[in-house]
This record gives C-alpha cells, sequence and structure tokens, in this order.
C-alpha cells in the first residue's frame, strides 16, 4: 500500500506553524514554553523553523504547556496540510 504522505515532513513541514500559533495564542514566548516543558528555548526556536520535529513524548509535554490535549495540536497540523493541497 502506498503512502499517502511522509509522516516526517508533514511534521516538519506543518506542526511549526501549529506550535507558533498555539504558544502565541497562550500568550507564551519562545523561552517561556521551553522552560515549561523542560527543553532549551533554542529547541522550541529548531522545532517552529521545522528543522526538527517533536516525537510523541514531546508533543504531549508541549500540548500540556499550551493547555490543549495534543490530538488538536496533530489535529491542526493535518487541516493545515489538507488546505495546502485543495
Amino acid at each position: 500500500m502506498k503512502k499517502k504522505y511522509d509522516e516526517d515532513k508533514l511534521a516538519k513541514t506543518f506542526m511549526p506553524a501549529v506550535i507558533r500559533r498555539y504558544r502565541d495564542a497562550a500568550g507564551l514566548s519562545q523561552q517561556e514554553l521551553a522552560d515549561r516543558v523542560g527543553i532549551a528555548k533554542s529547541y522550541v526556536s529548531s522545532l517552529e523553523l521545522g528543522y526538527r520535529a517533536p516525537n510523541l513524548n514531546l508533543l504531549v509535554k508541549i500540548a500540556s504547556s499550551l493547555g490543549v490535549r495534543p490530538g488538536e495540536l496533530i489535529d491542526a497540523m493535518v487541516d493545515d496540510a489538507e488546505r495546502s493541497v485543495r
């Protein structure tokens, strides 16, 4: 069965905007999010620039720090991806 999309590429392409959008909505700086999650600010920056994609454990921590369910971040990423192909 042929893959519909490459999950890593999808996450690196669309998750950066989702993380930034939710971080901005929560009123947090990159440093504040990094402190809440327990990672370096530079790592948050690399996520938002699409250099890295969060693994499941990190995604759960980010979502918790933003006050949303992890699935909400994933749904937002998929929605953004689907909008881009229309």
